[in-house]
């Protein structure tokens, strides 16, 4: 275990010196949150009157409602995808092969991209909340809790982890060397539309409610909602059952993906699925 963990954040190093070798880089993605956020918030202040009515239960503020939805959403979207291009991106540098003769070689390249794309987008995320308190006016609770917010923050991530490993098997099992696959692209396109990123529940139609109630990002979205614009925590029902849901699909998801995974690899290993022919 220490050598899967040495392993794991000299990776997360290796992220790191490569953002310092190409700053640039790291400056675009950082504005870009900026921007993508910025967007939305706009967007809220134009229907906040509109929305009010329908947010009832977090005070009708729809500016907060939306910052934290786009703001959280971004973050676990780019976990989402984070196993697949890992192997995408070792696969055509021609290492995974390489990762693949260690013991742990392979995993250990994608939890240290984890461990550091965790930290990157907690720190940038921490700014954009910082820039919308004090110079935009995005009003969150004075008595938010913050180990829920942490908790909720912590097994979103996972979760949207577990749900990448599940698509990342895809890699060997669909033979999907580049670009997107299906499984995170459909769990993407079903969170976009049902979950709540940009809009209240209340007006989806009821019919279609089921969908919104089977996806992992509902729970979260509503739990982080809760704790950091009303300030709820634990002790609230409302709170807890939805850290509760969804840590047990965290739970399964994570089960499900490293299994899926390490089948998937198992069977590239037999066919000569590791490397680049020719």
């Amino acid at each position: 275990m220490n050598r899967f963990l040495r392993a794991s954040l000299s990776f997360a190093w290796l992220e790191l010196k490569a953002l310092r070798f190409y700053p640039v880089n790291g400056a675009l993605q950082v504005i870009r949150s900026f921007v993508s956020v910025g967007i939305w918030f706009f967007v809220s202040l134009f229907l906040k009157e509109f929305a009010a009515p329908d947010l009832a239960e977090y005070g009708g503020d729809f500016v907060a409602y939306m910052v934290i939805g786009v703001l959280f959403f971004q973050n676990a979207s780019s976990i989402l995808a984070l196993p697949q291009q890992s192997l995408t991106t070792a696969y055509w540098d021609k290492r995974l092969e390489v990762y693949h003769s260690r013991r742990h070689g392979i995993w250990a390249f994608i939890v240290g991209r984890l461990i550091w794309l965790f930290i990157y987008d907690s720190v940038i995320m921490v700014a954009v909340l910082a820039v919308g308190l004090l110079g935009a006016g995005v009003k969150l609770s004075p008595d938010m809790p913050l180990l829920p917010a942490v908790s909720f923050y912590v097994v979103f991530v996972l979760t949207s982890f577990g749900i990448g490993l599940i698509g990342a098997s895809n890699f060997v099992f669909l033979e999907i060397k580049q670009g997107r696959e299906p499984v995170t692209w459909l769990v993407d396109v079903l969170v976009r539309i049902f979950s709540g990123v940009y809009y209240p529940l209340r007006i989806i139609p009821v019919s279609l409610r089921w969908i919104t109630w089977c996806l992992p990002h509902t729970y979260a979205l509503r739990g982080i909602r809760l704790v950091m614009i009303n300030g709820m925590g634990f002790s609230s029902w409302d709170t807890l059952s939805m850290f509760l849901v969804l840590l047990a699909f965290c739970t399964v998801a994570l089960a499900a993906g490293v299994w899926l995974l390490n089948k998937g690899l198992h069977q590239a290993e037999a066919t000569n699925g590791m490397g680049i022919v020719g």
